[in-house]
């Protein structure tokens, strides 16, 4: 293990790995009814021949390579493939949109591109020649992914590569519009996989292997640095979609996975609604079971020390809460003892055997939190963002505190600073920078933006704003920058999509809202005049214009030309889509929610309308 861990790049990685589990299966996957596996030994052919057709067609070092597609177990194979020609790849979603995958192509300066099915050439097709495209789909246009699996492999050879070389470059939404290309090298990765794989304690002796299922996007930095970590510990890949992903917990029973917080909470709301429908007797017993183990396992948090202390606490606080527990403790031991076996059917529902799950690309709501690991589930949230490759910080299976991002990873540095870059108390919040091998080189292409978070000095500001608690676990307040970080791990920049809805004449400002929920909502604001002009525009018939806001024309009039110019948009996510809105009949004030430049104060304006968006978020759970 010593051996992989130590490795200079990710292909010096793989072929350690292929050396000592040559046997052992790498990747599973369903084919029409029967389940595929592939050893490490039989991969490594794979990605020779891949490597070997592509050098064929003119890839070689340094070489731009776009990858359109969504999770398949030939993306890993391609993405290794380049990795040993040198060449860079440039990752996106086959659900991007167009005018998206069109910049990225040619900012990147991509000569070559693999994408899942032929109709993702349309966007670049003035930009990558037809000969140079090659399709996972079977394609009557252009190159066959499988016609590379059949080279001979006569072409392959290893590159020299240095932990400094580039590996990929990953674009991650800008503030101006305009994605900006994160430049990634080898050692960047490899701190990842060096730190983490220790963490998740894999089986690496004997035949019993672990069993990571993949349902996350691994062209997202967090599903693809989670693969290579399962690469460098001996685990099996099994590749799952959201039709199969409930059966193949069930089936494949895996030991590991990552995740992001919207997986857990449509698993929690699936408990939870299948618990409603179910006899008063049954329904009260799992409540009050719930309850007892609740109390227990956090009673023995408090005398074990694991307990997470926001801040600090006075003397006779805690002293209060050591004897409660004392007293607790010892009282719920045998209910507790007893409740864990009644959650069984859940964690069989899970396959049974999950050891535990990294969740990431935002944190955890408390009660998802609290209600998994009360049920013998163990998340284990992490931190980071692409800029770090993604792990910044992580809890760990020996140092799980509840509600936090756990303690930074080793040879990674925290600092917290305030808005001028001064360092702050340990205890105070500031924004979270980061210092480590982790750390990108850069913004491809773009210096400006590259200097607006890199210090001279090496430091990343992620433009979070958290603060450490006395055991130094990471707590994320919120965002100093603007970006939505959805439940799902979807990084959303709400300027466009508010600028966008401010083009209706009749809606004097929009603020988009979502963090940590599982999609966007809005907020619209129209002032007086335009109210009374929307309502003769619409032939109403309305005295009070407070009652304007709640009469189902109106509703209906703004449902219609947000699902035009934004759900249904090609220039926008499906994820960016706007799934609820509340209109508010008021004028922002310029000094207070406006400032004097007019921009929004977006924190402000979400604070005082706390409420309305609590409501609209309440209205769908």
């Amino acid at each position: 293990m010593e051996k992989i861990l130590n490795s200079k790049s990710l292909i010096e990685m793989l072929e350690n790995s292929i050396e000592r589990y040559p046997q052992r299966i790498i990747q599973s996957y369903r084919k029409d009814n029967s389940i595929v596996k592939v050893t490490y030994k039989e991969f490594f052919e794979k990605v020779k021949r891949v490597s070997s057709a592509l050098r064929k067609l003119g890839v070689k070092k340094g070489t731009k390579v776009l990858l359109i597609s969504d999770n398949r177990y030939e993306w890993l194979i391609s993405d290794i493939a380049l990795l040993f020609i040198g060449a860079v790849d440039v990752p996106r979603s086959s659900s991007s949109p167009e005018s998206e995958l069109n910049f990225i192509a040619k900012h990147s300066d991509s000569e070559f591109s693999i994408i899942e099915d032929e109709k993702l050439y349309e966007p670049i097709k003035d930009i990558i020649r037809k000969e140079n495209v090659i399709v996972f789909n079977q394609s009557q246009n252009f190159i066959n992914f499988s016609e590379l699996l059949k080279d001979d492999g006569s072409e392959f050879k290893r590159e020299t590569i240095d932990g400094e070389d580039l590996a990929t470059i990953i674009y991650t939404s800008g503030t101006t519009g305009n994605p900006k290309g994160v430049m990634l090298s080898h050692k960047n990765f490899m701190h990842n996989v060096s730190t983490i794989t220790p963490l998740i304690k894999f089986k690496t002796f004997g035949r019993e292997q672990d069993v990571a299922l993949s349902i996350l996007p691994v062209w997202h930095i967090f599903e693809r640095t989670f693969e290579y970590v399962c690469i460098a510990g001996g685990a099996k890949i099994f590749y799952s979609n959201v039709k199969n992903f409930s059966r193949d917990l069930i089936e494949i029973r895996p030991t590991i996975m990552s995740a992001v917080p919207r997986i857990w909470e449509h698993i929690y709301r699936k408990i939870i609604d299948r618990m409603k429908s179910e006899k008063l007797f049954k329904k009260t017993l799992f409540y009050i079971f719930l309850k007892i183990r609740e109390k227990h396992l956090y009673s023995y948090r408090v005398l074990t020390k694991r307990d997470t202390q926001l801040y600090e606490e006075g003397y006779k606080k805690r002293f209060l809460k050591i004897i409660t527990s004392l007293f607790i403790f010892p009282l719920l031991l045998v209910p507790s003892f007893l409740a864990y076996f009644i959650f069984e059917p859940i964690r069989d529902n899970l396959g049974g055997r999950l050891r535990g799950a990294f969740t990431g690309g935002g944190m955890i709501p408390k009660y998802i939190d609290n209600f998994f690991n009360t049920v013998g589930i163990t998340l284990l949230n992490a931190y980071g963002m692409t800029e770090a490759s993604p792990g910044i910080s992580s809890r760990r299976f020996d140092y799980n505190f509840l509600f936090t991002a756990g303690i930074p990873f080793d040879r990674t540095q925290i600092s917290l600073r305030d808005e001028n870059g001064k360092i702050v108390k340990k205890g105070k919040k500031g924004i979270i920078y980061v210092k480590g091998e982790q750390v990108m080189k850069g913004y491809y292409k773009n210096e400006e933006e590259t200097k607006k978070v890199l210090t001279k000095d090496g430091w990343l500001n992620t433009g979070d704003i958290g603060f450490l608690t006395k055991n130094n676990n990471l707590i994320i307040l919120g965002r100093a920058k603007d970006t939505i970080v959805l439940l799902g791990g979807e990084n959303v920049e709400p300027d466009r999509i508010e600028e966008k809805l401010e083009e209706n004449e009749f809606i004097s400002h929009a603020v988009v809202v979502g963090d940590d929920e599982k999609d966007l909502a809005a907020l619209i604001f129209i002032e007086e005049e335009k109210l009374k002009n929307l309502i003769s525009e619409l032939k109403l018939d309305i005295k009070d214009l407070k009652d304007t806001v709640e009469n189902i024309k109106v509703k209906e009039f703004f449902k219609n030309f947000v699902e035009e110019n934004v759900n249904r948009s090609k220039n926008f996510h499906p994820f960016e889509s706007i799934k609820n809105f509340t209109i508010i009949p008021e004028k922002l004030q310029i000094g207070k929610e406006i400032t004097e430049t007019l921009k929004k104060r977006r924190k402000l304006i979400i604070e005082k309308y706390r409420s309305r968006v609590e409501e609209m978020y309440r209205k769908r759970r």
